[in-house]
């Protein structure tokens, strides 16, 4: 079938009860014929266990997961069918309910990404609800995300799987009143249960209690942000999280014969939604990428083999990890059978959307989501034409983007086509809301003139003539230099573009006149070499804005990124306002003051600590004085000195 003939778009209607309907969005036609079909055909159930079963129901021996242990060829992967898959999430979600014994269940899973891992998160979410959450959080705020969510259960890993939480299980446990088990995956010492004991001792061949069937029903807690005194956890639903998957299926694959590269961590939407549960619905292949996914540097060296080896179809990751398989050298993409490869989870710097094709053969989609839809909202439809490279696509059907003014929240006007403003979404995939009712009081706009619910997305966004959608950072990434406001991807693509640089990142940097400055930080290739220098002169050069060239370039060994491979900006952010305080201070007390400086969250806001010998009073006064005019409060200890 030719995807660009808008007329075939449609492979499968499917049929309530049988399988799932499958099309190519190609375009806006084919979004206009999903919506005018409507949601409640677009699969055979609205609940896990419906789906799962009936995908099991229709091939029962086809494969369902490969598990790759590792990246090397010779080490064979682990096989699980459909029928084994639904027959070990059954007595999950069996164990877990009875583990319960009559209170809500929540299932808590901190483990990498293992088979018995997505078995115990979608048992987890048919027995009541799951949780998956970042092993490399602080042991008290992955403490207080669990108590956030009341579980019940944890299923968790050990330290043969490598780093994690769990090397500081008994500590982590004693935080959380609410467990009733924990379970450890391949339980190797004798002061731990195994996952797999209990599991066998459940029934099998179907549920043993009969679980809420509204597809409206909270089903999950996923983590995404806030403090350990009030972690932020998104609530998510039977009927948001299947909808989302099933669209994520129309976008980046829908044929029965994909096999999904699953290189995504599952306590991201990438991983459990876009990918995981994505392929289990549509009773297609799921290609786990080792259990640390994209973050194996043996995953990245060794991609093109592994995906010519097991037939990989479909694949998504960050752009910081496709920006990983172009460094690695002598490899190429020959014999592939990709038909997409996405990217998300950050901002694609356009220079990599172009360079990854002319090197490998097969474009970056670039695709955009959020945690508070479930999932995705939109990406580069299929087909022929070229992606819009740096546009993010077409939204989803049955869900609606607008660009907005908004002011403390308020919804002012809405933007014209092209224009920049604060983008606004609604949908059938839009959260319930926080689990904590205080924080949703800024996702929601007030004073929208339709009278729907509409969400705040915290991107600054545009839409152009066609419907699609462009990105320009977040609200709060946006680089305010003297009142105007300065879009970071303005210096990170021309830094991008230089040869010897793998990953660029600007923010604000204090100024007491302009309130910020850009700096940025980049990261080199592995074996590069180019001066900071050579880098300004080409922003110079190349920056669009006067006002977006970076004061200064700072080359890092490292740029923090998150688990799942997006640049994190905040560790950036405060040493830029411990680089100020030390200039500040070297004018002050001389270059070699030796005093130690460190920058850090604080409830209230940043804070620069400075750490001054005794006796020097006069020197601590005149500090505050230099610095009396940033936006972070600085705190000046020693010999009884206070602020």
């Amino acid at each position: 079938m030719d995807v660009n003939d808008t007329q075939a778009f449609w492979i499968d209607r499917g049929a309530p009860g049988r399988a799932p309907a499958r099309i190519c969005i190609t375009g806006p036609a084919a979004i206009t014929a999903i919506e005018a079909a409507g949601m409640e055909g677009l699969l055979p159930a609205w609940t896990y266990h419906g789906c799962l079963r009936l995908a099991a129901a229709r091939h029962p021996d086809k494969i369902a997961n490969i598990f790759l242990a590792d990246a090397r060829p010779e080490t064979p992967p682990r096989i699980l069918t459909y029928a084994e898959l639904i027959t070990r999430i059954e007595q999950a979600a069996n164990l877990f309910h009875h583990l319960a014994a009559g209170a809500p269940s929540v299932v808590s899973v901190l483990a990498p990404a293992l088979p018995e891992a997505l078995i115990a998160m979608w048992g987890g979410a048919i027995a009541g609800a799951c949780n998956p959450i970042n092993p490399f959080l602080d042991i008290a705020h992955i403490a207080s995300i669990m108590n956030a969510a009341g579980s019940t259960v944890l299923v968790t890993a050990h330290a043969g799987h490598g780093g994690g939480a769990w090397q500081r299980l008994s500590e982590l446990v004693a935080k959380v009143p609410s467990l009733r088990a924990v379970l450890t995956i391949d339980a190797a010492r004798a002061d731990e249960e195994d996952f797999a004991a209990p599991l066998r001792t459940m029934p099998k061949g179907g549920l043993s209690f009969t679980p809420d069937p509204d597809p409206g029903r909270v089903s999950a807690y996923f983590h995404t942000g806030g403090t350990t005194a009030a972690p932020k956890l998104v609530r998510h639903t039977q009927r948001g999280q299947l909808l989302n998957a099933w669209l994520s299926a129309a976008f980046i694959g829908p044929e029965e014969d994909e096999i999904i590269g699953h290189g995504m961590p599952n306590f991201h939407v990438g991983g459990a939604i876009l990918l995981s549960l994505r392929a289990f619905i549509m009773g297609q292949t799921l290609l786990t990428l080792t259990p640390a996914g994209f973050r194996d540097q043996g995953v990245v060296r060794n991609f093109w083999d592994i995906a010519r080896r097991h037939r990989m179809t479909s694949v998504a990751c960050a752009p910081t990890s496709a920006a990983m398989l172009m460094t690695v050298p002598d490899v190429t993409s020959e014999g592939h059978c990709l038909r997409t490869f996405s990217t998300g989870g950050g901002a694609m710097p356009r220079s990599l959307g172009y360079a990854f094709a002319d090197r490998f053969g097969i474009d970056l989609h670039e695709l955009w989501g959020m945690t508070e839809f479930q999932g995705i909202l939109g990406t580069q439809p299929w087909g022929k034409a070229k992606p819009r490279i740096g546009s993010v696509g077409l939204v989803v059907p049955f869900h609606r983007a607008l660009v907005a003014r908004l002011e403390d929240g308020v919804f002012k006007e809405a933007m014209p086509p092209g224009e920049k403003g604060v983008l606004l979404l609604t949908g059938p995939c839009m959260t319930p809301g926080y689990l904590d009712e205080a924080a949703n009081k800024s996702l929601f706009v007030r004073g929208m003139p339709d009278g729907r619910r509409w969400l705040d997305s915290g991107d600054v966004g545009a839409l152009d003539a066609d419907g699609f959608v462009w990105l320009y950072g977040r609200q709060k990434d946006l680089i305010v230099r003297g009142g105007h406001n300065i879009d970071p991807g303005l210096v990170e693509d021309v830094l991008s573009r230089h040869p010897a640089v793998e990953i660029a990142a600007a923010v604000g940097q204090p100024d007491d006149l302009k309130g910020e400055l850009p700096v940025a930080y980049v990261q080199l290739r592995p074996g590069a070499t180019v001066t900071e220098a050579e880098l300004l002169a080409l922003c110079h050069a190349e920056v669009a804005e006067r006002a977006a060239v970076p004061v200064e370039i700072i080359v890092i060994d490292n740029i923090p990124v998150t688990a799942v491979g997006k640049i994190f900006k905040p560790p950036l952010r405060l040493d830029a306002m411990a680089r100020v305080v030390r200039a500040r201070l070297a004018q002050l007390a001389g270059p070699e003051h030796g005093c130690p400086v460190e920058a850090r969250e604080t409830a209230a806001r940043p804070a620069v600590c400075v750490t001054l010998p005794n006796g020097a009073e006069d020197l601590a006064g005149r500090l505050r004085e230099a610095c009396a005019g940033f936006n972070f409060e600085l705190i000046v200890e020693r010999a009884g000195l206070s602020r």
